[in-house]
C-alpha cells in the first residue's frame, strides 16, 4: 500500500481511539505503550500522543512530553550564547513508530515535521530551545534522526542514544 503523505491525518489520542490494529514487530515496547499506557499518560498529564492515519488506517504515532537538557550536554560549538543557562527547555519526543508494512514511505519524516511544528508553536508561548529524543540503539534509528531531523548524539547507554536538535538551527515552516 502506497501512502499519499499529503493526505495523512494527525489527531490526538482520545479515550475513544481504537489502537488495537497498530503492530510494531521491531519493538513490542512501542506497541505495548500505545495500546496499554498512552491513554493513562494523557490522563496523568505526563505525555500527549498523536495518532497518524492514512484514510481509516492507523499508520503511526508519536508521544510528546516536556524535558530539559543541561548545558554541559550541549556541544559548545552548537551554541551562540556567551553565558548559557544551566539547563535548556526541550520538547521530548518520547516515542515514535510507524506500523508494520508502512515503513520507508516517509511517514516518520512527516511525523518529525509535525513534532517540529509543535515545538515552534511552543516557542511562541513558552521557552523551548531543543527537541530531544532517546532513540532506540539501532543504527537505522539513529541514522533516521540524523538524516531527517538534523539530530546530534549527546549520550549513549546500553539501550538508547540520546539525541538533540537545536530549534535555532532548523527553519520553521
Amino acid at each position: 500500500m502506497t501512502i499519499d503523505l499529503q493526505s495523512l491525518i494527525f489527531s490526538k489520542l482520545s479515550d475513544e481511539s481504537d489502537v488495537s490494529s497498530f503492530l510494531c514487530s521491531d519493538s513490542e515496547d512501542l506497541r505495548d505503550f500505545l495500546q496499554n499506557a498512552a491513554k493513562t499518560g494523557q490522563h496523568e498529564k505526563i505525555s500527549i500522543t498523536y495518532l497518524v492515519y492514512s484514510g481509516p488506517c492507523l499508520v503511526g504515532f508519536f508521544s510528546l512530553s516536556m524535558g530539559c537538557i543541561t548545558s554541559k550536554d550541549v556541544p559548545k560549538k552548537t551554541l551562540e550564547i556567551e553565558d548559557p543557562p544551566n539547563k535548556f527547555p526541550a520538547l521530548l519526543l518520547a516515542r515514535m513508530a510507524t506500523t508494520d508494512g508502512m515503513r520507508s514511505q516517509g511517514i516518520g519524516r512527516e511525523m518529525l515535521k509535525r513534532v517540529f511544528n509543535i515545538a515552534f508553536d511552543l516557542t511562541e508561548q513558552i521557552g523551548c530551545r531543543f527537541v530531544k529524543v532517546d532513540a532506540k540503539k539501532d543504527p537505522r534509528t539513529v541514522s533516521f534522526y540524523k538524516k531527517n531531523g538534523g539530530f546530534i548524539q549527546i549520550h549513549e547507554n546500553s539501550d538508547t542514544v540520546q539525541m538533540i536538535v537545536d530549534l535555532n538551527k532548523i527553519p520553521s515552516e
